[in-house]
C-alpha cells in the first residue's frame, strides 16, 4: 500500500468479504496517519505501547524513524526533530516505533529500493500539484513536485519486472483533475508506461455519492491488469443511489464545541430559504469572496467534497430540526414552553415544572390539508377549545390569530413557500465533527474512537479524512474485479441494487 494514509485502502478489500488481505508494506511519511493505521487495522492501543517489551534503544528508534523519513514535511522542506522526542519522559517516540512496526511501514518512497512480491499493489501518490486546490505544478518526472513522486512508484514496478516480482493488479487512485486537459498528456504518458511494463490499463472517474456514501467526491481510479493473466472483461461499477443522505451519518449526540460561535452565526445569509437545496448559505465574512469553507449544507443533502485543508475550518451544516416557531408570534413574548419540536430533531431538558399544558409540543404535519383548510380546522379548534374568549383574538377566521399562539400545542402548518407564516427559528449552524467526516469516508466511529485514543488530534482526523480515498469506492472496485478475473457470474453491489 503505497502513500498509504490511514489505510482506507485496505478497508475496501475487507469489507468485499472476497480476498483474504494481507498487507506486506506500506509507505507513508505523515506520522499521525501512521499512528491512525495501526490502530484502526493493526488494533495499536496505548495500552499495548505501554506494555510492549521489543522495544530497541531508543536511539536506535531515532536511527530507524530518521532513516525512513517519518515525520518529513514536504511543503516545509521540514524534518521531524526525533531526538528532541526521545529526550521526553512520554513514551511517544515508543508509540510511532510501534506503529511503523505494526503497519510495516517502509517510509519514504524515495529511500525504498524494491518491494517484496505482492499480488496487487495500490498507488494513491500526492494530488497537491494536481488539484485545483493547488497550485497545479503538475508531475512531469523533472518537476520536483510532490506528485511527481508517482514515477518512484514507476521505478519500483521497472525492478520488479527485472527482478520477476511484478504484481498482477495495480490501483491508481487521484483526483479528477488528473484526467483534465491540463494534465491529460501526462495522464496519457502513465498509461503507456504501463502498457510498457506489461499492463492493460482500465480508468474512470467515480464520484462517492454514487458509491453508497453521501459526499459528492469524484475521483479518477485506474485498474491495470497484467497482460498474461487480463482475460478483458473488466468493467467499472455502474451509478446508483441508495437514498443515504447527510443527515443519516450525523452524530446523535454532538459537543458544543463544535457550533459556530454567535459571531458567526450572525453571518450566515440564507441563499435558499425553502431549505430544498444542498447548499442553504453561506458564512463568509464581508471582507472574504466565497470559499468551500464558508458553504453551508443542509442535512438531507450530499456533503460537498472533504479536503485536507478542512481542519482550518471543516465543511459546516445547518440544524433545523430542533425548534420551530409557533405561527407568526415574532411581537408575542412566549418561551421555550411554547414551541413545538420536529419529531426528527432532538427534545429539549424535560423538567419538573412542565406539567399540564406546559410539556413540550412534538410537530407532525399534515401534508394532506391545504393552507386555508388547515387554516379554518385551526380557527374551529381554537374557538371549540378555549377556554372562554382569549384576549386579543381575532375571531374572523381569514386573518391572523392574535397574541396567543394556537391552544393545546397547535401550529401553523409549515409550507416549502418563502413568504409562508411558518417560520424556522433558532436554527444553529456547526461544523461536521471528524467521526462525522470519517462516516462519510466509509470508516466506522470505531475506526474514529481507535485512532483518537492512540492520541489523533482532532485536526489531523479531518486531514486524514480530507486524504482518504472512500472506501466504498474502493470495495466496488474490488467486486468487479474479482467478477473479472475469478467469477464472472458473480454479482456486484451496485448490479444487485439496479
Amino acid at each position: 500500500v503505497l502513500f498509504s494514509g490511514i489505510g482506507c485502502q485496505e478497508r475496501g478489500f475487507e469489507n468485499s468479504n472476497l480476498f483474504d488481505v494481507e498487507v506486506v508494506n506500506t509507505s507513508e511519511i505523515n506520522k499521525e496517519a501512521v499512528l491512525s493505521y495501526a490502530a484502526i487495522h493493526c488494533g495499536m492501543t496505548q495500552e499495548m505501547v505501554n506494555t510492549y517489551t521489543e522495544y530497541p534503544s531508543r536511539e536506535e528508534m531515532v536511527r530507524q524513524l530518521k532513516e525512513i523519513n517519518l515525520g518529513y514535511e514536504p511543503e516545509k522542506n521540514k524534518y521531524y526533530d526525533w531526538d528532541k522526542l526521545a529526550r521526553r519522559k512520554t513514551n511517544d517516540i515508543e508509540k510511532y516505533w510501534l506503529a511503523c512496526k505494526l503497519t510495516h511501514n517502509l517510509g519514504d518512497i524515495n529511500k525504498i529500493e524494491f518491494l517484496s512480491y505482492a499480488d496487487l499493489w495500490t498507488i494513491s501518490f500526492c494530488c497537491q500539484d494536481i488539484s485545483v486546490a493547488g497550485k497545479m505544478r503538475g508531475l512531469k518526472p523533472d518537476s520536483g513536485t510532490r506528485s511527481s513522486l508517482l514515477w518512484e512508484n514507476i521505478r519500483l514496478l521497472k525492478r520488479a519486472k527485472d527482478d520477476g516480482t511484478l504484481p498482477k493488479y495495480l490501483m491508481f487512485e487521484n483526483v479528477k483533475n488528473l484526467v483534465s486537459k491540463k494534465f491529460i498528456d501526462d495522464f496519457n504518458n502513465l498509461l503507456e508506461v504501463l502498457d510498457e511494463l506489461g499492463f492493460n490499463s482500465y480508468w474512470k472517474v467515480l464520484n462517492a455519492k454514487d458509491c453508497g456514501i453521501p459526499q459528492n467526491r469524484e475521483r479518477v481510479f485506474v485498474i491495470s491488469v497484467r497482460k498474461d493473466i487480463d482475460n478483458g472483461t473488466y468493467d467499472f461499477p455502474k451509478p446508483f443511489d441508495i437514498g443515504i443522505r447527510l443527515k443519516d451519518v450525523l452524530d446523535k449526540e454532538v459537543d458544543e464545541k463544535y457550533y459556530l460561535s454567535k459571531d458567526i452565526q450572525e453571518r450566515f445569509h440564507i441563499t435558499d430559504s425553502t431549505f430544498t437545496k444542498n447548499i442553504v448559505g453561506t458564512t463568509k465574512p464581508e471582507f472574504r469572496t466565497i470559499g468551500q469553507r464558508d458553504l453551508v449544507y443542509q442535512q438531507d443533502s450530499i456533503m460537498g467534497a472533504l479536503v485536507a485543508t478542512d481542519y482550518k475550518q471543516p465543511k459546516q451544516i445547518v440544524e433545523t430540526n430542533n425548534c420551530i416557531q409557533v405561527g407568526d408570534l415574532n411581537h408575542y413574548n412566549y418561551d421555550e414552553m411554547n414551541r413545538v419540536y420536529s419529531k426528527e430533531g432532538c427534545s429539549p431538558t424535560l423538567r419538573t415544572m412542565q406539567g399540564g399544558d406546559r410539556q413540550p409540543r412534538v410537530l407532525e404535519q399534515n401534508d394532506k390539508l391545504t393552507h386555508s383548510e388547515w387554516k379554518e380546522q385551526m380557527y374551529e379548534k381554537f374557538i371549540e377549545e378555549a377556554d372562554g374568549e382569549p384576549s386579543g383574538v381575532i375571531t374572523n377566521q381569514s386573518q391572523t390569530f392574535g397574541y396567543r399562539p394556537p391552544m393545546k400545542g397547535y401550529s401553523k402548518c409549515l409550507r416549502s413557500e418563502a413568504n409562508d407564516t411558518g417560520v424556522v427559528e433558532n436554527f444553529r449552524v456547526r461544523k461536521l465533527t471528524p467521526n462525522e467526516c470519517w462516516k462519510l469516508m466509509g470508516l466506522t466511529e470505531e475506526d474514529c474512537a481507535n485512532a483518537k485514543n492512540i492520541g489523533v488530534a482532532d485536526s489531523q482526523l479531518y486531514k486524514q479524512s480530507g486524504n482518504g480515498i472512500v472506501t466504498n469506492c474502493v470495495e466496488l472496485l474490488v467486486e468487479h474485479l474479482y467478477k473479472a478475473q475469478y467469477d464472472n457470474t458473480y454479482k456486484c453491489t451496485d448490479e444487485n441494487f439496479i
